[in-house]
């Protein structure tokens, strides 16, 4: 647990948060595990955290009209996890997307009235806020954009730099769901890489 709060202060150490808001911060926060195929969030839930991911990794997923899964993200250790919430008018955040554990999970809760706390007592935190909205809108707007103007190969590419380990922490079929291709298709593309 130490060793995961430890993780958390490093990866929000570069918004500016001293060691004292830092510390205020987390008496909101709390330590929480979860199982391999655990639903941490569904499509419409009142989103009340965000997470800090200290050990695992999770999909951002949603049911097509077909019943098909599309998987639009995954977020792996010293990463932040949100369900995109989107705002109502009754003042809450709905979550957009189902948030699943694809292995056993370590995580930092943090309340979002933790973080509505922060901005108002501390002059830097909104800075973490800020980078919270803009990091998933533009992996939301760079997923639209590549399926659109990339191959799925370059796609392919793409994803392992981006998780250089994926191929042996995730089964084909969910890796296939993200490039919007069938898992034989995508076994076909690693063989013709190699050839």
């Amino acid at each position: 647990m130490e060793k995961a709060f430890g993780k958390f202060k490093q990866f929000i150490a570069p918004f500016g948060l001293n060691d004292t808001d830092f510390a205020t911060l987390v008496q909101f926060c709390d330590f929480v595990t979860f199982a391999k195929g655990a639903e941490i969030m569904k499509a419409g839930d009142k989103q009340n955290f965000i997470y800090f991911i200290s050990k695992g990794i999770i999909r951002n997923y949603v049911l097509s009209t077909d019943g098909q899964v599309r998987t639009y993200g995954f977020r792996v250790e010293n990463m932040l996890i949100t369900g995109y919430a989107l705002h109502n008018y009754k003042d809450e955040y709905r979550a957009a997307v189902n948030i699943e554990c694809l292995e056993d999970c370590e995580m930092i809760r943090i309340p979002f009235s933790a973080l509505k706390f922060m901005e108002n007592h501390s002059k830097d935190a909104h800075k973490v806020a800020r980078y919270l909205a803009e990091n998933h809108t533009m992996e939301l707007v760079r997923f639209i954009i590549d399926n659109d103007t990339k191959t799925v190969l370059e796609r392919y590419n793409n994803l392992e730099s981006m998780f250089p380990n994926i191929q042996q922490r995730l089964p084909q079929h969910i890796i296939a769901s993200y490039l919007r291709i069938t898992p034989v298709h995508l076994s076909n593309l690693k063989k013709s890489r190699k050839s």
